[in-house]
Parts: C-alpha cells; sequence; structure tokens
C-alpha cells in the first residue's frame, strides 16, 4: 500500500510539473506572437510616417522651386519698370504753345483730375470686404478665425498644413482651388489622407469668405444630421 501511495504521488507530481512546462511554453509561443504582432504595426506605422514625410518633402520642394520662379519673375519686372520710368524721365517736356505757362497747364490737370471719380484701391477694397469673423463666430456658436482653414468641416491641423503647402492659405484660395488640385493635394500626402473628400471645401470657404454665416450654419447642420442618421 505505501509503495502504491508513493508511485500515485510521483506520477501525480511529474502530472503536474508537465502541465506547467506545457503552460509556459504555451504562454510564451502567445507573448511572442503578441511581441510579434506589436513589432509589425509599429513598423508598419512608422513607414507611413515616412512614406508621409517624404511626401511632404517632395510637396515643399515643389513649392519653393515655384517661389524661386516667382521671385525671378517679380525681380525681372522690377528691372523692366526702372528701365522704362528712366526712359520716360529722359524724355523732355513738350514746349507750351500759344504762350501758356506751366502753371496754366498744371491747373488744367488738376481740373481734370478733381473732376475724374475716385476709384478705390484693390487693396482697401479687400480689407472692407473681409467678413465679419465676429458675427460669424455667434452665428456658428463657435470661435472664429480670419481665414482660418479649420473652420471647414473636415479640414483638421494637417491638411490645414497640406494646404499651406501648396500655397492655399486663406478662405478665398480654398474657395478658389480646383476640386482636382485638392484630391491630388491628398492623394501625394500618403493613404492616411485618402478617406477625406474634398468636394465641398470650396463651397464652405467661400460662405466664410463673403460672410454667409446663415448659409454656413444650414450646411454644417445638414452634415451633422446625415452622420446622425
Amino acid at each position: 500500500m505505501p509503495y502504491t501511495l508513493t508511485i500515485g504521488f510521483i506520477w501525480f507530481g511529474l502530472s503536474a510539473l508537465i502541465g506547467l512546462v506545457v503552460g509556459w511554453v504555451l504562454r510564451s509561443a502567445s507573448a511572442s506572437r503578441q511581441v510579434s504582432r506589436a513589432r509589425k504595426q509599429v513598423q508598419h506605422e512608422l513607414e507611413e510616417e515616412m512614406a508621409e514625410l517624404r511626401e511632404r518633402a517632395t510637396t515643399l520642394g515643389r513649392v519653393a522651386e515655384e517661389r524661386d520662379l516667382l521671385q525671378a519673375e517679380v525681380e525681372s519686372m522690377k528691372e523692366r519698370l526702372v528701365v522704362t520710368v528712366s526712359k520716360v524721365n529722359s524724355n523732355e517736356d513738350p514746349a507750351p504753345e500759344d504762350g501758356d505757362s506751366h502753371e496754366s497747364r498744371s491747373a488744367d490737370v488738376d481740373d481734370e483730375l478733381k473732376s475724374q471719380p475716385q476709384q478705390e484701391s484693390p487693396i482697401s477694397a479687400s480689407i472692407d470686404s473681409r467678413p465679419d469673423v465676429a458675427l460669424g463666430a455667434a452665428v456658428l456658436g463657435r470661435r472664429l478665425v480670419q481665414d482660418d482653414l479649420k473652420a471647414v468641416v473636415g479640414i483638421g491641423p494637417a491638411i490645414e498644413r497640406l494646404c499651406h503647402g501648396v500655397g492655399i492659405r486663406t478662405w478665398w484660395d480654398l474657395a478658389r482651388a480646383e476640386p482636382e488640385v485638392l484630391t491630388s493635394m491628398l492623394a501625394d500626402a500618403g493613404a492616411r489622407y485618402g478617406r477625406h473628400d474634398p468636394s465641398t471645401w470650396s463651397a464652405q470657404a467661400k460662405r466664410f469668405a463673403e460672410g454667409r454665416w446663415d448659409e454656413a450654419r444650414a450646411f454644417e447642420a445638414s452634415l451633422a444630421a446625415e452622420r446622425n442618421q
């Protein structure tokens, strides 16, 4: 009888030990698989981030080239303007006819200028036509900043930086942007931005630029209703 009990305890102990070893092996294998999946996920995210950074660098490079071309054109226009002004200044004034003095001609010019209607400069007209963002904030019920692209539904900080990178910095810039340009911008930025739909961004930006706050609020309400369905 004692011999049988001893053998039984030995087998019981061996079974328990084998169970512990098998459990440890299974747990180690499961942990290894989890670590491997986590490592692959992190690697995939890093690859996406690197691809996005490469795309942004390419975009910034194109923007820098366009900026250099524009600067060269501006310098060329300045040079042509200087040459034109120098030619005009080098011409002699025509001699006065019938004894007219310089004073009488100046008076005639002043009278002609006074008779012409005053035209508003494009810069002042642009400033005066800016929308009332304080009124817009009251209508939309949120803080609103002039030419803040994030006010457009669907645009966040990352996409706003993309827009700035391609020269879209104001509401009017976005309102005049072609849908193909916005779609190409998102596609070049990487797969993360492919799910965004820019088809309504220009229309929204135009409402903001023209101060049509009631229409902007109605559009945002319709979008919210669609999401809640």
